[in-house]
């Protein structure tokens, strides 16, 4: 049993002292190191590409509404699945 014991420990001591300095080359060579310590601290990130505003038409297309209940409803609808109203 003590055998066993030893063994374990050995090898846990084996995987800490060589294992975890080997981790961190093949984390630093890699640029995974750079990129978790960003992530971790909230760093600069990439400029989002600037989104042009939707056409006139798009907009009135997508913002129709039903005249009785005032929720949202898509252009080819003829009744509003909501209150059943018809719409124009």
């Amino acid at each position: 049993m003590m055998m066993g014991a030893g063994l374990l420990f050995m090898l846990l001591f084996a995987v800490v002292i060589i294992g975890l300095p080997l981790l961190i080359i093949v984390l630093v060579a890699g640029g995974g190191l750079a990129a978790l310590l960003k992530s971790l601290s909230g760093g600069a990130q990439s400029p989002a590409t600037p989104v042009p505003p939707p056409s006139a038409s798009a907009t009135a297309a997508q913002a129709r509404t039903c005249p009785t209940c005032s929720r949202e409803v898509r252009p080819g609808w003829n009744v509003c699945p909501s209150c059943g109203a018809a719409l124009m």
